[in-house]
């Protein structure tokens, strides 16, 4: 079934419709730093080349390991530095305490306030020596992982960070000293997602764009990069979710992808919905994926599926047609890649690839548990949720191995991250860094 919105731009659509993901706008990153969630196209693809083609016995070389605590931030790399989020827990703590596992239950109710104990930090890529750390707010606990969950984005002298609580914050680059800082759950009146809040903030040209999760159009936010005020609030999601927002052009204008509350939608600079399209309820973690030069790929767990939806000029507005839907490829946490006319990632549990055209399952393989990954010189490197590190050639040809080391142990949903030809990984409980240059 379509789904349409007005489309004030119809001469451009009659023109052509040329969808486009690209840099953030007012990002200062080098073409080889890795400055946001999933890269500098949030797309989880590095565009380097010369790194190698397959490993040595015995993998390649660890470059350093570095003592990091609990959480699953993903690494951002600019300039020779490394910003992530950890916790640490309380010194008399000996096991971390579970929260009930009925939905929307809350943490046990102490008398003693819970320590602040979570971070945001930078680190020095060369060495894995920390930098600055600064505080963000309290350690968030559940019985599935503990810590912050997202990733932060650097622009320019600024990083901007997220606490597992709603603290939004924009700390200088050079040694963690705060610029402003917002609480979520005060300013939009947002709830907690059971799970801790997970999006990553995005940078548009002075705006900074977040799920703010509230109700009463407080949905989604466009900020002031600068100083934190909120330019404009939009959408009626009814909660925060857990996938990040998606940039894209669309005929020469800039338009953000969401999938959560029951929609995939895209809203313009202005946040104002320029097209959306019903979306399976149910926790969608992974972010939607562009694919050139008209289409949008989403997919969720469990009963969500995957879904690719094209969208066409049709009069005076836009119409979003789904092309296909099945459950073959089910996304949990970790977002799928998209090379060369194929989808590759993780259905659940059992890493697969796909026909872009027709959803048919090409090679599946499993081992992994829910493992990520990423693309990297005709490569995917894959991380296993329990630290095997594996290079596998990306075609659709056939599973094939080109590489693999146990680079970490314990849990590891983290996906990597490649910059200057050095590979980043973490876990619960430390940090490693790979010379993947060739």
């Amino acid at each position: 079934m379509a789904s349409r919105r007005p489309y004030g731009w119809v001469s451009l659509v009659i023109a052509g419709l040329v969808l486009s993901s690209s840099v953030p706008a007012g990002a200062e990153a080098g073409a080889d730093d890795w400055p946001q969630f999933r890269g500098t196209h949030r797309d989880g693809i590095s565009r380097e080349t010369g790194l190698l083609d397959s490993w040595p016995e015995g993998g390649p070389k660890e470059r350093w390991r570095q003592p990091l605590g609990e959480g699953y931030s993903a690494i951002s790399v600019v300039d020779g530095r490394l910003y992530t989020m950890f916790a640490e827990a309380p010194a008399e703590e000996s096991t971390p305490a579970a929260v009930n596992a009925e939905a929307g239950a809350e943490a046990p109710k102490t008398d003693k306030p819970a320590p602040k104990t979570e971070y945001a930090a930078a680190f020095d890529a060369a060495t894995g020596k920390e930098l600055w750390r600064t505080v963000i707010g309290e350690r968030i606990v559940t019985e599935f992982g503990n810590g912050p969950r997202s990733t932060p984005t650097v622009d320019g002298d600024t990083v901007y960070v997220l606490g597992a609580h709603g603290e939004l914050m924009a700390l200088a680059t050079s040694d963690g000293a705060e610029r402003w800082q917002i609480q979520l759950t005060e300013e939009f009146g947002t709830q907690r997602p059971y799970w801790g809040f997970s999006t990553s903030t995005l940078v548009e040209a002075d705006l900074l764009l977040i799920e703010s999760g509230g109700p009463e159009g407080k949905s989604y936010a466009g900020l002031d990069k600068a100083t934190g005020k909120v330019r404009w609030t939009t959408g009626d999601a009814g909660r925060a979710g857990y996938s990040s927002p998606l940039a894209v052009t669309m005929a020469g204008e800039r338009r953000f992808i969401y999938v959560t509350g029951g929609q995939l939608r895209a809203i313009d600079t202005a946040g104002s919905e320029v097209w959306s399209h019903p979306w399976p309820q149910g926790e969608t973690h992974a972010m939607p994926i562009f694919i050139p030069p008209d289409k949008v790929f989403a997919s969720g767990a469990e009963g969500v599926g995957a879904a690719l939806v094209q969208i066409k000029p049709d009069g005076d507005s836009l119409a979003v047609e789904e092309v296909w839907s099945n459950r073959v490829m089910r996304n949990h946490f970790s977002t799928s890649i998209v090379h060369d006319g194929f989808i590759y990632g993780f259905d659940n549990a059992t890493l697969k690839c796909i026909s872009i055209e027709t959803g048919e399952q090409a090679w599946a393989k499993r081992g992994f548990g829910k493992g990520s990954l990423i693309y990297a010189d005709g490569h995917l490197l894959v991380l296993s949720d329990r630290g095997k590190l594996v290079q596998i050639e990306a075609t659709a040809d056939g599973y094939s191995e080109k590489g693999k080391i146990q680079a970490l142990e314990g849990l590891c949903w983290t996906a990597p991250t490649l910059a200057d030809g050095k590979l980043y990984l973490r876990n619960q409980t430390e940090m490693v860094s790979y010379n993947l240059e060739g």
